[in-house]
């Protein structure tokens, strides 16, 4: 089977001091046509920085519209591939390796989806993974799977835990990767003690927020026509106008 293209869609919002590493790493990686960085109105260089690789393409956000504001907005803008990768700007310890193996399952028509799984990294964000693996920053999609997936305008930090639940109310086969040696920084660290734990609250409560609403506005009934629809129509369709943020 022919491999898919792949576009890697890198989220940031101020990380200067990180997304660097990540940008090398995604570089060396074989099997990648495609590399975005959408800066989400950072405060800092985070622009800068990226804009010093060639081979990335930089969109610079002017007002933060949120983590999936963001991925929307890298999916709006690729080119013509048939599966994206979403990697976290701050990621520690990532290798090629790991990319390559995240990927795999997605372009080599193995699998709809895989996700990322931290492990051997650090305790608190291997811990953080094993309770709730499906809201991994990491992750491999078929795009038209990605673009069938209704209101994702509209979750906020339930970005990751849509994608999931309409995959895996799809009935899409998913693979999980574990990617060892992998961490990043907690919230906590990043926004000192108590802004961090009112990001953490404030995330935890839109996941909730956002699950509750899908169970009960009959959203999982409809993703496998919705998958199937997307199925039929191809891989490579731009999104359209209305979804680009």
């Amino acid at each position: 089977m022919k491999q898919l293209a792949l576009a890697v869609i890198i989220p940031a919002h101020n990380e200067a001091e990180r997304v660097a590493a990540v940008l090398e790493t995604v570089l060396k990686t074989p099997g990648i046509d495609e590399v975005i960085l959408v800066d989400d109105g950072s405060t800092d260089n985070t622009a800068e920085v990226a804009r010093r690789f060639e081979r990335v393409r930089v969109e610079r956000l002017e007002k933060n519209r949120g983590k999936g504001g963001a991925m929307l907005h890298g999916v709006g803008i690729c080119g013509n591939v048939d599966a994206l990768l979403f990697l976290d700007a701050d990621l520690i310890g990532l290798k090629p390796e790991h990319v390559s193996s995240l990927i795999a399952p997605v372009v080599n028509g193995e699998a709809d989806m895989s996700l990322g799984k931290f492990t051997g990294g650090r305790g608190a964000t291997d811990l953080a993974q094993s309770i709730m693996p499906y809201i991994t920053g990491q992750r491999a999609i078929r795009r038209s799977l990605f673009e069938s997936i209704p209101d994702l305008d509209n979750v906020g930090f339930g970005i990751e835990i849509a994608i999931t639940l309409h995959v895996k109310a799809a009935g899409r086969p998913v693979r999980t990767v574990l990617l060892s040696g992998v961490t990043h920084p907690m919230k906590e660290e990043k926004m000192g003690m108590l802004r961090g734990a009112a990001a953490r609250m404030k995330m935890y409560s839109e996941m909730g927020s956002f699950v509750m609403r899908y169970f009960l506005s009959g959203k999982a009934k409809d993703a496998r026509r919705c998958a199937d629809l997307a199925e039929i129509s191809g891989d490579a369709e731009p999104l359209p106008a209305s979804r680009r943020h």
